[in-house]
């Protein structure tokens, strides 16, 4: 096991533009956005198989963000500024989890790669 907490910097500043992209697919009235936002949240569920992690309270905004995120976007109602504003919302906490993390400064978060055995 590689413990490098670089690969999860790149990962969560790769997730930025992942979220970000709900955005346009949103306002393009695209009818894949909920299925996008679903699979970023299976995603990220599955964050937890690849690395250990002990939950921060950022982590659980951001899931708890993107459930209801999620929900907004399958309403034929949906109101367009709040889905912004909680975009938005989710991506200053990913830029908040990468800072503590290059500074050092979030130890909730232990990477631990798994690797795969090759027979």
């Amino acid at each position: 096991m590689i413990q490098d907490n670089q690969r999860l910097i790149i990962y969560l500043n790769s997730l930025v533009n992942s979220v970000f992209k709900i955005l346009p697919l949103y306002e393009e009235n695209n009818f894949g956005v909920s299925t996008y936002v679903e699979s970023l949240l299976f995603e990220l569920y599955g964050l937890e198989s690849a690395i250990e992690m002990k939950y921060s309270y950022e982590y659980i905004s951001l899931l708890s963000n993107l459930e209801s995120v999620k929900i907004e976007v399958s309403k034929e109602d949906s109101d367009k500024p709040i889905i912004k504003r909680e975009i938005f919302k989710c991506i200053n906490i990913i830029k908040n989890m990468v800072g503590k993390l290059e500074e050092g400064e979030w130890p909730w978060v232990i990477i631990i790669l798994i690797s795969i055995k090759k027979d």
